[in-house]
Order: C-alpha cells, then structure tokens, then sequence
C-alpha cells in the first residue's frame, strides 16, 4: 500500500501561500516602519520633485525670476513674493512677481489660473520684498518702484483669486515718495490688531516706520499727522522688519553702523525710551561689518535677529563673512542663556561668505535660519555662485547635530548659483525655504525645498 502525504504532496501550492504571505508581511512591515530618509535635514520627498520646486515665469527669452520673502498662510498655502524680470537699468524693467503654491509644492492654479502673477507699476524698475496675509484669504505685498538709488514705497493687494484689490488704492496699488526719490523700500510688513498696516524700511539714507489704513491711505493719527516716522539711527541704517506687540507698541529690527539694531516705539511712533533708556539697541559683534536680514519672534517674548557678520569694511564688499544670530531679552537685553553672551556665529565656508537671509523659531525654541553659503561676491542682486543654506540651533546657540549630523544643510538645486531668502515652519516644525535657484534652460527661477524637522 502506497502512503500518501497529502501536504507535501501540495507543496508546490504551500510554498506559493507561504511566499504570497511573507511578501504581504514584508510589504506591510515597509509601508508601516518609519522610512529611513524621514530624518531631520533631509528633503521631504513629498514635496514638489524630490523636496524642490522651482518656477519659471514663461517670458521668452526668459527672464531672471527671484523669491526675497515667503509667507506660509494659517491653511497652509505657501506664497513666494520677489521680483520678475531684470531689474537692472539699461538692459529691462522688472515687476512684482507673486507665486502661490499647495502644501505639497504644486502651483494653485486658483490664484490667477496658473498660479503666478506679475504686477508692474509703469516702465520702471519694481521688487517685492515681503509678502503677508491682508486678512479674508488676501495678501499684501510691499518693495519699491522706481530703482534700488531712486525709488518709491510701492504695495500691492491681491483678492484671493490673484486679481488686484480695487478697494486699496482705487487699482490694488499704493506708491509713497518719502524722500523725493533717494532711494525708498519697504523691507518688511505687518498688520495690527486692529486692521492697519505697518510697513518699514529704507527712506534715502534713513530708516522709516509707516502705518496705512486698509485702503491703502496714510494714517494720519500716526507719527507728526502724516502716518510716517523716519529716524537717521546712524551710517547705513534700515529697518528689514516690524510688528505690532500686545501691548500696542512696535518692535523694528534692521542695520545700522554696520551692527544689528532693535527698536521699540510706542503706539503713536515715537521711540519707546523705557526700552534700554532710548528705544534703541545695537550689537556689535567683533569689531567688524555686521549686516541684519531676518527677525523672529520668539515665544516667551524673546526677539531674535539674523544676518551676515564680520565683514572687514562696511557691507561686505570684500569676504569672508559669516551667518550670524543674536537672541535678545524681550527688554533688550543679550540673552546670555544663548551661547553664554547671546551671539553665534556660523562659518560654513572658511574662504567664502555665508549669509543668514531669514530666521524662525521652532516650538521647541530652537532657531533655524536660512541663506547662503559659499558666495564669492557678497549681497550681490542676483546669486552668482553659492548654495542653498539651512542651519538649526539648540535654544542655547549649539548647533543641533541631530539636524543633518552637525546642524547645517546645504542645497543645490540644479548645478547653477542659488539663495534662500525666506523660512516658513509648518506645523510639525518642518522647515520651507524659498528663493531663488539657476539653471542652464530657464536661468534664474523662484525655487523652494522643504526639509524634515
């Protein structure tokens, strides 16, 4: 009599239900576990193309196009503002270019059909330099007009649909002469508590704080009854940033003497003298040319201010500099919990310059600024060589070795110069950049990456 062993007679189909089991077990196991590239400094792939994005405006031939500042809204939504076209004199005007994107780095072809809009303001040399939420899904967008020597405060507002908002300014657009044209910008925006818009910058060879109803009009209850303050705070001064505090009065940050300044005013424009004796703050840090281009607001009230420093003469015409961040007490004050005396500096490229172009505070405190390492000519228009930079600090001012292994990344994008100019923190503390990123068929594009935090 013959056995019959009916289970390995079927072992040809067992091995099969084994093998289909193992690799459903294993599939399981790879889309459940933690991927091994999601660690803090790495790219998030779910963004855009491999965790880069980068937008050509469509002029043929095509024109150079750069982000300055990045707005991430309270939806989520991401909004590059900056300039299109060539900005230089002599060879092609240039005008506000505004990009909005998804979370995920796509074009919302909500806003104006494709996703960009161009603003100009006449024949004339215009950049946007900051970019904030106007309130009822709207934005606001402030730079010049004019020329960078010779120029206007101009401002734009846009419906959420990318068309001007005829409410402000009767056509969306608001230009102010402060100066009879030296030389005039808004760097930096804000809205108050109460519906009204803050705007600071460079008035000639000063530095300026102005506040505008929402339509657009000066208001004439602030500062002498013209709605603007400007202040000679000493050589090569300017105000990159400003905001409205819960106490009414106004923080300002910016440059002058070729060191960090911090300004408070109160509510009417005057300089808050309870704030370090005269309102005013400066920060040396050593000995050396420091210039300030990014400001946060830290929670607990801290102020923190970010830049360029240790340029041998003013404005770092000759290098290397290196990136710098100050962490102040909400009095003034160096916070010397942060590396003992409230000042780091960071040098990525020993030989060449790096630059700290904007700053954010993360929910843990800790600080991340973006910019550009390894440029060999310093704050030029346009980034000539050079990377992408992100560099994240413990609330100390050690670099955060569990960002990228030693606290910095650097990014390419595709082989030409590029520059971040501006940061935006998602709610998990994922960190967006945006600025500009040069390649060999478009030249000089709006470009963002989103890395892990």
């Amino acid at each position: 009599m013959t056995r019959r062993f009916p289970l390995f007679e079927d072992r040809p189909r067992w091995r099969a239900h084994v093998a289909a089991v193992a690799a459903l077990a294993v599939g399981l196991m790879v889309a459940l576990a933690p991927s091994a590239a999601a660690a803090p400094g790495d790219l998030d792939t779910g963004f855009g193309t491999s965790g880069k994005v980068t937008t050509d405006f469509g002029a043929t031939p095509s024109e150079p196009e750069v982000g300055n500042d990045l707005l991430r809204t309270s939806n989520g939504s991401l909004f590059v503002a900056g300039r299109q076209g060539f900005g230089t004199p002599g060879v092609g005007p240039s005008d506000f270019g505004v990009a909005k994107y998804t979370s995920s780095g796509a074009l919302d072809t909500g806003f104006s059909g494709d996703g960009k809009v161009t603003t100009g303001f006449g024949d004339t040399l215009s950049m946007a330099r900051s970019v904030i939420e106007a309130g009822n899904g709207k934005i606001l967008v402030g730079g010049f007009t004019g020329g960078e020597q010779i120029a206007d405060l101009a401002l734009a507002k846009y419906n959420s649909d990318g068309t001007l908002d005829t409410s402000f300014g009767g056509d969306g657009k608001v230009t102010t002469d402060l100066t009879g044209g030296l030389g005039d910008g808004i760097r930096g925006l804000s809205v108050t508590s109460g519906g009204k818009i803050l705007a600071a910058g460079a008035a000639g060879a000063d530095s300026f704080i102005a506040r505008y109803n929402s339509d657009g009009t000066l208001d004439t209850g602030f500062g002498g009854g013209d709605g603007i303050v400007i202040t000679d705070f000493g050589t090569g001064d300017h105000l990159f940033a400003m905001e409205e505090l819960s106490t009414g009065k106004m923080i300002a940050a910016g440059s002058a003497n070729s060191d960090f300044l911090l300004v408070r005013y109160n509510s009417d424009g005057s300089l808050d003298t309870s704030f370090s004796g005269d309102g005013i703050v400066t920060t040396d840090f050593n000995g050396l040319s420091d210039l300030a281009f990014g400001f946060a607001h830290a929670p607990g009230g801290d102020y923190v201010i970010a830049g360029a420093v240790d340029a041998p003469e003013p404005f770092g015409i000759a290098g290397p500099i290196k990136s710098g961040v100050v962490r102040y007490n909400s009095d003034g004050s160096l916070d010397t919990g942060f590396s003992g005396d409230g000042k780091v500096t960071t040098d990525v490229n020993t030989l060449l310059a790096d630059e700290a172009r904007d700053v954010a505070v993360d929910s843990n405190g800790k600080i991340v600024i973006a910019g550009l390492a390894g440029e060999s000519v310093v704050f030029p228009v346009d980034p000539v060589d050079g990377d992408a930079l992100v560099i994240r600090y413990n609330s100390n001012g050690s670099l955060d070795t569990g960002f990228s292994g030693d606290g910095i990344a650097t990014l390419d994008f595709s082989g030409g110069a590029d520059v971040a100019r501006g940061i935006a923190l998602t709610g998990s503390d994922d960190i967006v950049i945006a600025g500009g990123a040069t390649s060999s068929s478009t030249g000089l594009d709006f470009a963002l990456a989103k890395f892990q935090g």
